[in-house]
């Protein structure tokens, strides 16, 4: 099913007394990214680490909930926390892989090893990040996957037409 166009809707009224999640909308110069985590204190410290930067953290807490916003709102980048209350970060990335420009999957994880950093790698994620979250780390992630959608190496490699190879 594709992606429907995301809705136009009056910042000024919503910025005022904040979105239904009681989070204020991103400036219009910011760039929204989707924190996926059914544990509160992981969206309050993206955005607490993210504060003084470009990006403006939302926050889901379940698959669904992260799927709606994603319909609606048009997100470069998720970060996913590997096991959500009614699926993992493979739900959203299998959800997210039918969009015109899917969105770049970081997954978190207190239990980060080379097993599920191989693993996000294999399906097509971008990187894991460890927690507790390193603000160093976090900021050097969300920026090289930044690069990574906006590099016009790195588009045409995913799309297939570098040196002639397909991803896998």
């Amino acid at each position: 099913m594709p992606k429907p166009k995301a809705m136009k809707a009056s910042h000024s009224s919503r910025a005022k007394s904040g979105s239904k999640t009681g989070q204020e909308d991103a400036p219009s110069r910011s760039i929204r990214i989707l924190s996926v985590s059914s544990i509160a204190d992981d969206h309050k410290t993206l955005r607490r680490i993210l504060k003084h930067s470009k990006w403006h953290v939302a926050g889901a807490t379940t698959c669904t909930e992260a799927i709606a916003h994603l319909t609606w709102h048009r997100v470069p980048i998720v970060l996913c926390e590997s096991a959500l209350p009614d699926g993992s970060w493979k739900d959203i990335l299998d959800q997210v892989a039918q969009y015109p420009e899917p969105p770049t999957l970081i997954v978190t994880s207190r239990l980060a090893d080379d097993y599920l950093w191989a693993e996000v790698l294999n399906w097509g994620g971008y990187d894991v990040l460890s927690k507790p979250f390193n603000e160093g780390e976090v900021r050097r992630v969300i920026e090289g996957a930044s690069l990574r959608r906006t590099s016009p190496i790195c588009v045409r490699a995913a799309a297939g037409s570098f040196l002639g190879t397909e991803r896998s």
